[in-house]
């Protein structure tokens, strides 16, 4: 077992302090029900992913089937990176569906635009807002353009 416990930079100027466990989880920081999912790439954390959801519409990212008929959608839970990473099936599949990532920036009237993430994972649902997954885009490059009010996937900066 092993729990994150992550904070916004408003929680941390209020005191409080991301931390990661194993073995336990701090029952103070934690509110709900806890929810099991078995590890299926033990050396990373692996987990079977269901489906990535913007404002509540699937993308199909994990529908894909391999040769032996399985789905080898899976999600790792990395402890070393703030950003999120996906395969270059995933970050396709975002792409053709209009998804900001970091290779894939798009103009945007704001923020908002993209709505909330949902994770589907054991067949729940976490959902990510905006400030959770996106974070403004930091330097253009040629491909992106120079336009002011860009976004990608990642954490919002500070």
């Amino acid at each position: 077992m092993f729990a994150f416990y992550l904070t916004s930079k408003q929680a941390e100027e209020q005191g409080l302090k991301s931390d990661l466990t194993f073995g336990y989880y701090d029952k103070e920081k934690f509110n709900g029900d806890v929810h099991w999912n078995d590890v299926l790439y033990k050396y990373m954390y692996g987990v079977k992913l269901d489906d990535v959801k913007f404002n509540g519409k699937s993308t199909g990212v994990c529908k894909e089937k391999n040769e032996s008929g399985e789905n080898p959608c899976l999600i790792t839970f990395d402890s070393g990176t703030s950003l999120m990473s996906v395969p270059k099936f995933a970050a396709k599949n975002f792409m053709e569906n209009g998804i900001p990532t970091s290779n894939f920036v798009r103009k945007c009237k704001n923020q908002q635009q993209f709505g909330e993430m949902t994770l589907v994972i054991g067949g729940k649902d976490y959902n990510l807002s905006n400030e959770e997954w996106m974070f403004p885009a930091q330097k253009p490059n040629l491909a992106q353009g120079a336009s002011k009010m860009k976004f990608s996937m990642g954490p919002l900066g500070p």
